[in-house]
């Protein structure tokens, strides 16, 4: 009798199936595909295999890239109806420097065969630059909030948040005064969160209001507190004191002007030592920086200085107009001229300027014309003055050949533009050293739409040519890293600036060529020709120009 046994042999050559791997950050309300410091994240992969019964000993993860001391082979924490997870792992996790990370999950069957799948997050743990250029502007029971495009301040960028703070000690400012926010969450309140540049914060009572700005990115970092971040500002014109003839006070309100009214209350208190009562809001001046919508420092007394303040503020401001900045108004009736700027061998900078305007202007559209053989168009751009939020602007411009047209309006009823100074600057392209820019005509409105006359001023350059050739001596100087060397040139001809070392080498060269007639400018930033950044210590700058040469000692200190 024989008998015979059989084997059975089960081939599995199938890896295991990895699929919808993510890992997510719980923690953010803004994103779950970045992740900082001390944030919650989840891991989870739906993992199964077409003969075995994986464990989560059979499934791993690699958290190495992403985790500061993070294990190549993490078991998963729980596996349960073909979802793998992994998440106390996760919880307030140290992560590795910042970038996209990548998270690769492994699945190994008893047959050795393996399945992958992967998923990205990125890391940020880098807090946001400063906030530039915020300015804080008066208004009538608001502030206006001005600061430079934020975008640059992180790679992530998400917004601004503003926060206030208020002195609290209206109208006398006895008390000390309060110190900016110091961070997101510091001052009394917050003025903006969002992603613009500018924004009206309105707000009561009277008080003089301090602001800071800190940008964030989008995974909660705010960057830090700077002076550049940080601006103060009242929420009423000074002198605005009065609701009408023999109407003050508090409990009568404001009207946003400062009239006639407004100079009988300040004739009531004038001269008085330590007023008390209303009177006390006539003690306005000085200001801090002498301009008529600075921070008052009452003294205690009504005289001069307060005078000046109301004086330069009378029939200026309203309740919603589009302020200038101080500018001193020199017309005695409406005007619209153009004046030079900034120039360059080959650009000009030209302003539309509005003058001897109390309120009256609205609206206006003007046309200007030139010789396309002198200059060229090439864009034009709102007065930083008038791209405040305290009013909304229209602005609109055209050109051709010869001619540019600037349309523009504030927009609401009763706003005005509020004083006088820049409305737009045009930038041209020169091929003339002389050029002229004239008014084809001007159409001005006043807030109810009547047609209002003004002088109209045209332009036409009368360069004054240097008689000789000159290198001045740069400024500043000592510097760091940056200087300016102006230089003169009396006809064109070929002008060579060169800035050496004290063994005499070559660092680098400014200017090399043909230069036009003029007075002319290089920056030197402190770096080679080849870019590299050089050292402290004196420095020559030559220049050679027909049979002129002159050397100037420079020196840098880092």
């Amino acid at each position: 009798v024989s008998m015979t046994s059989i084997d059975t042999i089960i081939l599995d050559t199938e890896a295991p199936s990895v699929s919808l791997v993510g890992v997510a950050n719980l923690t953010l309300p803004l994103t779950d595909e970045f992740a900082k410091d001390g944030d919650y994240l989840d891991l989870s992969a739906d993992v199964s295999d077409n003969l075995a019964t994986l464990t989560t000993d059979d499934i791993t993860a690699n958290l190495s890239t992403l985790l500061d001391g993070g294990g190549s082979e993490v078991p998963a924490e729980t596996y349960e109806d073909g979802t793998a997870t992994w998440a106390l792992a996760l919880e307030d996790v140290t992560l590795t420097a910042d970038g996209l990370k990548t998270v690769t999950v492994t699945a190994s069957d008893g047959a050795g065969n393996e399945g992958i799948g992967a998923d990205d997050i990125t890391v940020d743990n880098t807090a946001p630059m400063v906030v530039e250029g915020l300015v804080a502007a008066p208004g009538h029971e608001e502030v206006s909030l001005v600061w430079d495009d934020p975008t640059g301040t992180d790679d992530n960028y998400a917004g601004v948040v503003i926060r206030y703070d208020v002195w609290g000690d209206y109208p006398t400012y006895a008390t000390p005064e309060p110190s900016y926010p110091a961070d997101e969450a510091g001052g009394t309140g917050e003025a903006y969160d969002g992603t613009g540049a500018s924004t009206t914060h309105g707000i009561e009572p009277r008080d003089i209001y301090y602001y800071s700005a800190f940008a964030y990115d989008i995974v909660g970092h705010y960057g830090p507190a700077a002076p550049s971040a940080q601006d103060r500002a009242t929420n009423y014109w000074l002198g605005d004191v009065a609701a009408g003839m023999g109407d003050w006070g508090a409990d009568v309100g404001y009207t946003g002007y400062v009239d006639d009214a407004d100079f009988d209350k300040l004739g009531g208190a004038y001269t008085q030592t330590n007023p008390t009562g209303y009177n006390a809001e006539c003690d306005v001046g000085p200001t801090d920086d002498m301009s008529r919508t600075g921070i008052p420092e009452p003294d205690a007394q009504v005289q001069f200085e307060d005078l000046v303040v109301f004086a330069m503020n009378y029939y200026v401001v309203a309740p919603r107009a589009l302020p200038f900045g101080h500018v001193p108004i020199t017309a005695r009736g409406l005007s619209l001229r153009l004046e030079e700027r900034e120039t360059s061998v080959d650009g000009v900078e030209i302003a539309l300027v509005l003058d001897g305007n109390h309120h009256e202007v609205k609206a206006l559209s003007v046309v200007a014309a030139f010789d396309p053989s002198e200059i060229a168009f090439e864009s034009v751009r709102l007065a930083r003055e008038l791209r405040t939020p305290v009013g909304e602007a229209f602005f609109w411009h055209g050109a051709d050949d010869s001619s540019v047209q600037l349309d523009l309006a504030a927009l609401g009823t009763g706003v005005a533009i509020g004083g006088s100074g820049d409305l737009a600057i045009l930038t041209f392209r020169r091929a003339s050293p002389r050029y002229a820019l004239a008014f084809e005509g001007a159409d001005l409105r006043s807030p109810d739409n009547e047609r209002l006359s003004a002088d109209l001023i045209d332009l036409e350059s009368q360069p004054e040519l240097p008689k000789t050739f000159r290198l001045a001596q740069n400024t500043p100087n000592p510097f760091n890293p940056v200087t300016s060397i102006a230089y003169d040139v009396p006809r064109e001809c070929e002008v060579s600036i060169r800035v050496y070392d004290v063994a005499g080498r070559l660092v680098t060269t400014l200017a090399d060529g043909a230069i036009a007639a003029g007075r002319h400018e290089v920056v030197w930033d402190g770096r080679s020709d080849a870019g590299d950044e050089v050292g402290s210590g004196v420095y020559f700058c030559t220049m050679e120009a027909e049979e002129f040469h002159d050397t100037r000692k420079m020196l840098l200190l880092k």
